[in-house]
């Protein structure tokens, strides 16, 4: 589709953004449904996000933006309205421009994760999940969607205590019926650090903990390269990879986006 006066976009910020993959998959689904509309990455020094904020309200040229790091507290900030989620997370990742420049927001990579497994033939509702790298950003918006998804017990694992601490106290303020559990068996095992981009990197799951649960999933890696999820499919576990999760990422954007659903 050419690009006119007339075409919209749906950027993606971050600094850097150079690394993001998103836009292919984007793109595609815009023109699937032959929509004149554009995503553009934009890399936004931190210095100047309060500048991109101002264009994107004035700007009929922009339909929303999706955001990456580092700008999502201050996504946040500029958003006038709010989803529950993002609420709870002090954090978004989608922003909608309004027709009177207003920004609505909301937060949905856990809920990315969320139908993905659903996708996957998996369910949440009364089952338990361990989730490491629970403290980071993407950790707990992965939890506080299965918690929302009816997850009933949850073991909460992370190197930095102060941020892992942080979790529970979300988990205790708003779903006080969600069990803390130190059992190292779930049926859901969710890898949310970084670690899956490395081939070389070691499982941070056990065998035992693979062996004792249904579906596992690795944010950042690929089968091809993640020692996580390649001892899990050894294991005959249900997969959920990281291109999963950027599938269901789009639809549930596109979802907000186009106003499916009010915040």
């Amino acid at each position: 589709m050419e690009i006119s006066g007339k075409t919209k976009l749906f950027s993606i910020i971050g600094a850097p953004v150079a690394g993001v993959v998103s836009p292919p998959a984007v793109n595609a689904w815009f023109e699937a449904r032959n929509m004149d509309v554009k995503m553009v990455p934009f890399n936004i020094p931190l210095e100047g996000i309060d500048t991109f904020w101002d264009v994107l309200r004035v700007s009929e040229t922009f339909l929303g933006c999706s955001v990456t790091y580092p700008h999502k507290q201050s996504a946040y900030a500029a958003a006038k309205i709010r989803t529950d989620r993002a609420t709870r997370l002090g954090a978004l990742n989608t922003l909608r421009r309004n027709p009177d420049g207003s920004l609505s927001g909301d937060a949905t990579d856990g809920l990315a994760l969320v139908h993905a497994i659903l996708a996957k033939g998996g369910t949440l509702t009364g089952r338990s999940a361990h989730v490491i790298g629970a403290g980071g950003g993407a950790g707990r918006a992965i939890i506080d969607a299965f918690c929302e998804a009816g997850i009933s017990r949850l073991i909460v694992e992370d190197t930095d205590q102060m941020r892992r601490a942080e979790t529970v106290s979300l988990i205790a303020e708003y779903w006080p019926n969600v069990s803390i559990s130190q059992k190292q068996v779930a049926d859901i095992l969710v890898d949310a650090t970084p670690n899956g981009k490395s081939a070389t990197a070691k499982s941070l799951f056990s065998d035992d903990a693979i062996g004792g649960c249904k579906i596992v999933c690795d944010i950042a890696g690929d089968l091809a390269m993640s020692q996580f999820l390649i001892n899990s499919e050894r294991m005959g576990k249900t997969l959920v990879e990281a291109s999963d999760m950027g599938h269901e990422q789009v639809e549930v954007q596109m979802e907000f986006l186009l106003q499916k659903k009010q915040p």
